[in-house]
């Protein structure tokens, strides 16, 4: 069974085409600064066939252009045939779903019903799986949510202190997200350090435009920093991250709408806000390098942070075994990796330097008590295993 993995991000789009049962991946694709929030004119689509990478410099207005070009790609190839189905990650699934499921009309309607609680993801999704519906109407097409592997978090991790009649009647609540690549990679270091994931307590820093932290205990996830919405949590490209909710009132109360404010904060904040330069962590680690004070004080609010949420969840956990890096900025910055293990010293990660600084899968020191592991991400693999179970069932 062909499984055509579809990716969207707030900027960006991935896919990957797996064919037969394994892990094959005869085709794979990353269109980069598409969409609003990309604010560029033209964007680049990189692909990888038969054992080729072309990077072409193309406009693509939105993720609907994008998959048109997949589509034309695929189609060109001869790739797209019957009996394959389409897997797309979906940001938030609400309470609903905790597993791969067939997107059906009534499932797209809540699915655009709770968009709200992602604007910068599940719109573009759905969007993707519209476009998609219309040109492939007769392959199945199914969704795996980065909420569902947050749906362990305990009652009293995932609840907040406000009345609870908020949760009974709204459903407000911490879901967490990146579950998908959280689960990956947590599984993925219990394999690469010889260990039974239920033995393990596990830390997963998943860092780029995006970025959470998840604390896996047992090979379950118990907290992590994102909540309601992709909003909470960490400072990331263009979201502030956490900060105390009265300072909305205190904006409003100085003539800023509501509107203008959800703007603000899931668009002109966090590292772009900071710095003043950009959105992208490569950029402001340049500059921050090269002394710009800005792009610094970025990087290190980053840092301090991403150490405050592991020291917590290590205290939560009892302990932690393994610190794990992946996305973007987490599997390609040594320099911020660096800066977080130092942060780390005294909780026993013993940093390796050359091996950070080469990008090594285990960037500690041998006999580190804690060891800290760089595992690329691949969503889209674990996307294609959920939808061929789903499929197959």
């Amino acid at each position: 069974m062909n499984v055509l993995v579809i990716n969207a991000g707030s900027s960006s789009l991935k896919f990957k085409l797996f064919g037969g049962d394994g892990a094959d991946v005869v085709m794979a694709g990353h269109y980069i600064d598409i969409g609003e929030t990309a604010g560029k004119a033209a964007g680049a689509r990189i692909i990888t066939r038969r054992g080729t990478v072309e990077k072409t410099e193309l406009t693509v207005r939105d993720h609907r252009s994008a998959i048109g070009d997949v589509l034309g790609l695929l189609r060109g190839d001869n790739l797209l045939g019957g009996g394959a189905v389409i897997g797309h990650r979906i940001v938030h699934g609400g309470e609903r779903y905790d597993r791969a499921t067939l997107l059906t009309p009534e499932v797209l309607e809540y699915l655009d019903e709770i968009s709200v609680l992602a604007p910068l993801h599940n719109p573009v999704a759905l969007a993707c799986v519209d476009e998609l519906g219309a040109a492939l109407p007769e392959l199945p097409q199914y969704a795996v949510f980065d909420t569902a592997f947050h749906r362990t978090l305990p009652e009293a991790v995932y609840l907040y202190g406000l009345p609870l009649e908020l949760y009974r009647k709204h459903g407000i609540r911490k879901y967490g997200f990146h579950g998908t690549n959280h689960k990956y990679v947590a599984h993925r270091a219990a394999e690469v350090m010889g260990r039974d994931i239920r033995s393990l307590k596990i830390v997963t820093c998943h860092l780029g435009n995006g970025q959470s932290i998840c604390a896996v205990k047992h090979g379950k996830s118990v907290d992590t920093s994102m909540g309601f919405t992709p909003l909470e949590g960490l400072p990331m490209g263009t979201r502030s991250g956490s900060f105390d909710p009265e300072i909305i009132f205190f904006l409003m109360d100085r003539g800023y709408a509501p509107g203008e404010i959800r703007t603000l904060v899931n668009k002109r904040s966090g590292l772009l806000g900071l710095s003043g330069v950009d959105s992208h962590y490569k950029t402001i680690e340049d500059k921050a390098r090269s002394g710009d004070a800005a792009s610094k004080l970025a990087s290190d609010i980053l840092v301090n942070r991403i150490i405050c949420t592991i020291g917590a969840y290590a205290a939560e956990m009892g302990g932690v075994d393994a610190v794990v890096f992946t996305g973007g900025i987490g599997e390609n910055s040594a320099y911020l990796r660096g800066g977080v293990l130092e942060g780390l010293a005294h909780a026993g990660a013993v940093l390796d330097g050359a091996a950070n600084s080469r990008h090594a899968e285990t960037i500690t020191a041998p006999g580190s008590p804690v060891r800290a592991l760089v595992i690329p991400a691949n969503e889209e693999l674990q996307i294609a295993r959920e939808v061929r179970e789903a499929a197959g069932a």
